[in-house]
């Protein structure tokens, strides 16, 4: 049986030249946690490990981040795949191999922060040390089961490393309180413990403790804990204001907009930019016509972000903040200032009377992300209409950055996208393949 991250690096590179239609899915229980803790420099290179999970074609360095357009109304592929195909069209199978490597590679993830976790007590380092490489892996973690409990519901809880199939097989699947409960304490412990042991050089690539803090408002903003997100988002915020142009997030430096960004170089490469360009071989994820249109229509309004993020190509209509198509290194923003003050703005206007006027913090937190996108302040008359500008703004600021299908879950929109009777299907299927390996991992409603 091959090892999964065998898999995982050949899947990935399957992915990146679009050349595989089916792929052989191995389930989570075939994880290879062999990874040697040792010494400081083992320790460090695992650590780089956890990073590098994420960077899995099948996670945030092409498939999962851009299904959360995809599968929403922002974004549409185009080609011949049937796994993007059930994605675009929102009818997505539990066969369906694409979703089951995406569930793959986040518990790959999870165990290689699992593996760091319980072997990092035989390595000699300093307690402040020591706790600042827990807090890396923590934070890691975290993350990945917030994008499985957004997408999946509640999924198996794996607190310990594995790599046999009786340590994993029989693992079911946890309430969405407990996963979140979960996760807010493993932030916690993050924000707690993250320190400036990395080079100033690396910051923006690794956790600190900004980052879990960003992260933890996100997290409470998605589970309805306004108050906490709020709170979150202003100590995130800490004075700082959108002085870069839009443009220079995404060149590869660093901005003050920057809090948290996946590095990719030419040895560590992602698809997102051919993904869009007609002028390349392979699947394509192109923008829908209507969310085009009404794009080109703000920024015919002004809206300097639709020039930056759209663009007509050879007839297609493409994203383009991922533009590297001849090295593939586009860096991927994983949490920005803009989308602490739209947290921020909607977590207030969610605490106010929906028919009363929003405050004028709400109102300032909209506009400053107006403004820099080159926009008149907005003047909505209530927190109800405060809210759907948010919406919007979220929308055009965000699109190919991973938010628009947690927004509209978060809005009770999404089942909005389905027909009548598949309201089911806000929730993704469990993988088939896992299914078929664990006695108590059951089928979400409406599937098989």
């Amino acid at each position: 049986m091959k090892k999964i991250f065998r898999y995982l690096t050949l899947c990935t590179a399957l992915a990146l030249i679009n050349a595989c239609n089916t792929l052989d899915v191995e389930p989570t229980n075939s994880i290879d946690a062999e990874t040697a803790v040792t010494d400081s420099i083992s320790v460090a290179r695992s650590v780089a490990g956890i990073y590098d999970g994420l960077q899995s074609g099948n996670y945030y360095g092409l498939r999962f981040l851009l299904y959360q357009d995809v599968y929403a109304d922002n974004l549409a592929h185009s080609g011949t795949f049937t796994t993007d195909q059930q994605v675009s069209a929102r009818q997505i199978q539990a066969s369906n191999l694409q979703i089951a490597n995406t569930w793959a590679s986040i518990y790959a993830t999870i165990n290689r922060a699992n593996t760091l976790i319980e072997r990092i007590d035989n390595v000699t380092l300093t307690a402040a040390t020591r706790n600042h490489y827990i807090a890396e892996a923590r934070f890691v973690r975290a993350l990945c089961y917030f994008d499985l409990v957004k997408l999946f519901g509640p999924v198996p809880i794996q607190p310990r490393a594995t790599k046999a199939t009786a340590e994993i097989s029989n693992v079911a699947r946890s309430s969405e309180n407990d996963v979140y409960n979960y996760i807010i304490e493993d932030l916690i412990f993050a924000e707690a413990n993250l320190t400036n042991l990395n080079p100033a050089a690396q910051r923006q690539f690794r956790a600190t403790a900004r980052a879990a803090t960003a992260l933890l408002a996100r997290v409470y903003l998605q589970r309805g804990d306004n108050v906490q997100a709020a709170a979150k988002a202003t100590q995130a915020i800490a004075g700082s204001g959108l002085t870069t142009a839009f443009n220079a997030i995404f060149l590869n430096s660093v901005t003050n907009e920057t809090i948290w960004t996946l590095h990719f170089s030419l040895n560590d490469q992602n698809g997102l930019a051919i993904a869009s360009d007609p002028t390349t071989g392979g699947q394509k994820f192109y923008y829908r016509t209507a969310f085009f249109n009404a794009f080109q229509t703000s920024g015919l309004n002004g809206d300097l972000r639709f020039a930056v993020s759209a663009r007509v190509i050879s007839g297609r209509l493409s994203l383009v903040k991922y533009f590297r198509t001849s090295s593939s290194d586009d860096y991927v923003t994983m949490i920005r200032l803009a989308e602490m003050f739209l947290i921020r703005a909607e977590a207030n206007a969610r605490l106010g009377n929906p028919l009363t006027a929003p405050s004028a913090n709400v109102l300032g937190d909209i506009n400053v992300v107006r403004n820099r996108a080159g926009l008149a302040n907005a003047n909505p008359a209530t927190n109800a209409e405060a809210l759907t500008e948010i919406l919007n703004q979220r929308r055009f600021e965000f699109v190919g950055e991973g938010h628009r299908y947690s927004d509209l879950l978060r809005y009770g929109l999404a089942e909005g996208l389905f027909p009548a009777g598949q309201g089911f299907r806000t929730r993704w299927p469990i993988p088939l393949t896992q299914l078929e390996v664990n006695p108590l991992l059951t089928p979400n409603p409406g599937y098989l």
